[in-house]
């Protein structure tokens, strides 16, 4: 076997596996909270519930077919522009409920939340015009256009803008619960998703970051092992903050009370 290869095949099936994870944990999640929007009409839950459908469960896979399905264009075509489409809303959404749940009233994060979601549809729009009017689907396999960058600038703040509210909010809940104020699952919950943010960080932002010195992030291997634990460490702060298993719930409340 090619030494290359014998290399690659590891890193290759971690990759894999952690996008798994992440399109499985994505729809879990992402359906139980639009079950829960439905019942309550909440606008958290309906943004956080499409943000990890599209997020998650779609983007992934839509993307793997634009990679595999070379010889069938007109699937190669509809998958980049579903890609595309799938995520700008969850880019969006997820930028809607940070500025609708941490800062409704704030000036500055209207301002911030409508600048960064046009942006999205920008680099949206010629995303899912790209994928029509290419004359070669296969230049659709390279993720690294203008568009795309585009976007995850913009998807790379959006984690940014999250994990920092995150994480204030999560050290006023701590100074409450030291109080008896506050739920120590609660105070837990919102560490978790700061650390969502922060691993959205990691995920989003590798790719960005290799293009700037002219990498394709699909042949660098440091930076697919980077988006992948980044990915998966993302899944478990999901699992464990929406659908925790009791015994973590235990550990949290006798951690706190200890």
């Amino acid at each position: 076997m090619d030494p290359e290869a014998s290399r690659a095949l590891p890193v290759d099936l971690f990759v894999l596996a952690s996008t798994l994870v992440y399109v499985v944990v994505g729809w879990i999640i992402g359906v139980r909270l639009l079950r829960l929007a439905r019942r309550t009409g909440g606008l958290p839950e309906l943004t956080l519930g499409l943000g990890e459908c599209l997020l998650a469960g779609a983007v992934p896979p839509f993307f793997v077919i634009v990679q595999v399905a070379s010889q069938a264009e007109a699937l190669v075509r509809a998958a980049s522009f579903a890609g595309h489409l799938a995520y700008t809303v969850g880019c969006a959404v997820m930028i809607l409920f940070t500025w609708r749940v941490f800062r409704p009233d704030a000036g500055w994060a209207r301002a911030l939340g409508l600048a960064m979601i046009a942006t999205l549809g920008v680099g949206g729009v010629l995303g899912m015009a790209r994928a029509f009017l290419v004359p070669d689907a296969a230049a659709l396999r390279e993720p690294q256009t203008g568009a795309f960058l585009l976007m995850e600038w913009v998807s790379v703040a959006g984690f940014l803008w999250t994990a920092a509210e995150a994480l204030h909010h999560h050290g006023r809940l701590r100074r409450q619960a030291a109080l008896g104020l506050a739920d120590p699952v609660v105070v837990n919950r919102m560490l978790l998703w700061a650390l969502v943010g922060l691993n959205g960080i990691v995920a989003a932002g590798g790719p960005v970051l290799v293009a700037l010195f002219g990498l394709s992030a699909m042949e660098h291997t440091p930076t697919r092992l980077v988006c992948a634990f980044g990915t998966l460490a993302s899944s478990v702060c999901i699992q464990l903050a929406f659908q925790p298993p009791q015994a973590y719930l235990r550990w949290v409340r006798s951690g706190a009370r200890a």
